[in-house]
């Protein structure tokens, strides 16, 4: 069911679409004008704040979504606004959020030596979507914010 709150999610996070990627970055601005910076708990953890959820942009990595999050059964199950996450059994390292229709977006690309603008540029790192939930071969599993409204 796609409530308010979680139509909002989206709506923020479909917003950020192509503002760089930057490790450890929860959507602060380059400058007053500049755009936000986003690695990828960040953009999940930012907007979740943004719509009223609790502020876990100090606190939530892919790990801590993964443990506090519900659990979605399975791609089938998935709705607008669920969590995808990838990396190694127990130790998600990468989280998307899914927008419908099997497509992931989030802040992809990077990685923890992608420090500055110069860098995101250089390996085109940015919040961006995939066509498939699948897009990487390590797929963990799919999680829910405790959406409310």
């Amino acid at each position: 069911m796609i409530t308010s709150q979680r139509a909002t999610f989206l709506q923020l996070v479909l917003a950020q679409m192509h503002s760089p990627y930057r490790w450890g970055a929860k959507g602060q601005r380059t400058s007053v004008e500049g755009p936000r910076l986003f690695d990828c708990s960040g953009l999940v953890t930012w907007a979740w704040h943004q719509v009223g959820g609790k502020d876990w942009r100090a606190t939530h990595n892919t790990d801590r979504l993964w443990a506090e999050c519900l659990p979605v059964a399975s791609v089938a199950d998935l709705q607008p606004g669920d969590l995808v996450l990838y990396g190694k059994a127990g130790d998600p390292d990468h989280v998307m959020v899914h927008v419908g229709a099997g497509v992931v977006v989030g802040a992809s690309g990077g990685g923890s030596k992608t420090l500055t603008l110069e860098d995101a540029a250089r390996a085109d790192a940015k919040v961006k979507a995939f066509t498939r939930v699948e897009y990487r071969p390590d797929l963990l599993g799919f999680r829910c914010l405790p959406f409310v409204s």
